[in-house]
């Protein structure tokens, strides 16, 4: 987990923690929580959880790592959070063995770049987090992310990774605003 983190702002790290499900703060260190085995838990409300907060530009941002499954293995990555609860700030994702030029696109600024600012909640307060569509699919400018062409499996299986794992830190993310 650390190589990646590194890459996104390792260095700006004020603080690290682990909450559950509740959004409680438990005992652990959070570089030690092993993704993979938290993910394959049946029981989400056991699932450990790693926060990381850095300081850019005078406030805190939450990254919060992500891990699911691609086309041909896993893939993993961070999304951090403004200080609004809602708001990414940046993303970085990676992958195992995507395919070169299609899924593995994935670890591209091209890619990356377009999730700063997207949401995660809607206008109600709702989680929704975000779609990751194909030029066919419609969904809320401030939800959508443009899906890799001909990376079509990789998308959907990042877009269920954001969902699934970002949804895991909702009681965090509201206990937070």
């Amino acid at each position: 987990m650390q190589l990646l983190l590194k890459k996104y702002m390792l260095k700006k790290i004020v603080n690290s923690y682990i909450v559950n499900a509740k959004g409680e703060v438990v005992e652990g260190n959070a570089f030690n929580v092993d993704l993979k085995k938290e993910r394959a838990k049946a029981d989400v409300d056991t699932r450990l959880l790693p926060v990381f907060e850095c300081q850019i530009d005078g406030t805190v941002k939450y990254i919060l790592p992500l891990y699911g499954a691609g086309l041909w293995g896993p893939i993993w990555g961070y999304v951090s959070i403004g200080s609004d609860m809602n708001t990414i700030y940046g993303a970085t994702f990676d992958h195992q063995g995507e395919t070169p030029g299609l899924g593995a696109e994935i670890s591209t600024d091209m890619f990356e770049k377009p999730f700063a600012g997207k949401k995660i909640f809607d206008l109600q307060g709702s989680f929704t987090s975000v779609v990751v569509a194909k030029s066919n699919e419609t969904a809320p400018a401030e939800h959508k992310v443009d899906a890799i062409s001909g990376g079509t499996i990789t998308s959907k299986g990042l877009e269920k990774m954001l969902f699934d794992d970002l949804s895991s830190y909702k009681a965090f993310l509201e206990s937070k605003k």
